[in-house]
């Protein structure tokens, strides 16, 4: 009976350790660059560019419309500025998201 003891005591043990852990989930420094770099991916800086020249271009229009020569070029300024910081908020907005939403999906695998 001893000898049987003996045995099973060493088995045991190796089963214990070799049986399958539960899975833990990413750490949070992990998945807070994981998910930053999946939204710097997806969500494109050059949209706040494209925002800039068509907002120039809607402003020199309307500025030439309004004040000739001199205005076409105010128009654009302005019309560059405010396209330019539009388009970066949703641009923002739309990074956010992403990064939510890859950090969610870090979390939980």
């Amino acid at each position: 009976m001893a000898r049987v003891q003996s045995l099973f005591i060493p088995v045991a043990a190796f089963l214990a350790a070799s049986a399958p852990q539960p899975a833990e989930a990413k750490s949070k420094a992990y998945c807070k660059q994981w998910a930053s770099e999946v939204a710097d991916q997806h969500a494109t800086a050059g949209d706040v560019v494209a925002g800039a020249v068509i907002g120039a271009m809607g402003g020199a229009l309307l500025g030439g419309a309004i004040d000739g020569r001199e205005g076409a070029g105010k128009g654009a300024l302005i019309g560059g500025a405010g396209g330019a910081v539009l388009t970066g908020a949703t641009a923002n907005d739309r990074w956010q998201k992403i990064y939510r939403r890859a950090y969610a999906e870090c979390r939980a695998s």
